[in-house]
């Protein structure tokens, strides 16, 4: 299965395109709360959830397409069993305003996406991914974050970014462990010789 996520400008014009009610970010959170809840969960439902139109629209029809691919790569990710997964934000290259803002509402995302999950109470979640989660609302509600030492905003929003990133496949372990062994990349066997 293709784990390669789509690119992030294609699905946040597609979604700019169709007027849809979220981000790019938000789709791919709302998809990892879901699935890191229920890898079973259903992809037609989270569409539902996630895109509104006439299913005869060219724009709604090429929004589906992307859209199914992102939710198929986000399972593969979350699944694999190399650490592969990857949040779906700007690339490096954009400004770190834009970097964060796009963060948050990928937080925002997952939080509405817990909700959708049939995630009951915040209690039915093991502690450590409850105290993540919890950590994950707050970054989402968060307001503007103050970006003004580069430097140190960079490496803040890097460490960020990557808390949220292994907190998504800490709680799928948890939640939906992975069968079998974890698979070594080159670069993995390369660091234990």
């Amino acid at each position: 299965m293709d784990t390669q996520l789509p690119e992030f400008y294609t699905i946040e014009d597609s979604l700019l395109r169709v007027e849809a009610d979220f981000t790019a970010s938000e789709v791919h959170g709302i998809a990892c709360a879901v699935l890191a809840f229920n890898n079973q969960y259903a992809e037609k439902a989270w569409q539902v959830q996630v895109l509104k139109g006439d299913a005869q629209d060219f724009y709604i029809q090429e929004a589906r397409r992307l859209l199914k691919q992102l939710f198929k790569a986000t399972l593969a990710q979350l699944n694999s069993g190399d650490l592969d997964f990857e949040l779906l934000l700007p690339p490096e290259q954009d400004s770190l305003e834009a970097q964060v803002a796009a963060l948050q509402k990928w937080c925002q995302g997952f939080a509405f996406g817990l909700a959708l999950s049939g995630l009951k109470t915040m209690q039915d979640l093991p502690e450590d991914t409850r105290d993540w989660v919890q950590d994950v609302v707050k970054i989402g509600a968060a307001g503007e974050m103050d970006v003004h030492d580069e430097d140190e905003s960079e490496t803040a929003f890097f460490e960020l970014a990557e808390f949220v990133r292994v907190g998504v496949l800490l709680m799928n372990e948890e939640l939906q462990p992975v069968r079998g062994r974890p698979q070594l990349t080159e670069t993995s066997q390369e660091l234990i010789e």
